[in-house]
């Protein structure tokens, strides 16, 4: 049977007939369009792990930040009961610090008698520190 001047019944590529039947006799996806679908999976990914690892190390630095502050509370009640501020650890004087932490305090004993402390995590390279200078009595955290 001819058409339109065709050779067959589906007829010759450029007919649009018969474009129309390739077109639906096409299942699946094509490898342009799969690529893609893994590249924009594999972006948003590298996003969310980028937010991740950002919310983490956050979370390590309050966790120091508030062992300094616990530390400066601890320091001060010491200080109060005993007449001076202790050094080291602080664990011999009863302070427990947060899982992963390590909190090193220093004491001086000269006049005025003042401390310094430093915070490190376990699995963040940053260290935040606190003290007093003896005649301040403002504390302030810093973590670079």
């Amino acid at each position: 049977m001819r058409r339109r001047g065709s050779q067959d019944f589906l007829g010759e590529p450029h007919d649009p007939f018969f474009r129309a039947q390739m077109a639906k006799s096409r299942i699946g996806f094509t490898l342009v369009e799969l690529i893609v679908v893994v590249v924009v999976i594999g972006i948003l990914a590298a996003i969310v792990i980028a937010k991740f690892t950002n919310a983490k190390e956050s979370a390590y630095i309050a966790s120091m930040k508030t062992d300094l502050r616990n530390l400066a509370v601890y320091e001060q009640s010491y200080a109060t009961d005993n007449g001076a501020y202790f050094s080291g650890d602080g664990l011999a004087e009863g302070f427990t610090p947060s899982s992963g932490v390590t909190v090193t305090a220093t004491a001086s004993a000269g006049a005025p008698p003042s401390w310094r402390a430093v915070a490190v995590h376990a699995r963040t390279s940053q260290t935040c520190s606190i003290g007093t200078n003896g005649s301040s009595a403002s504390l302030d955290i810093t973590c670079p």
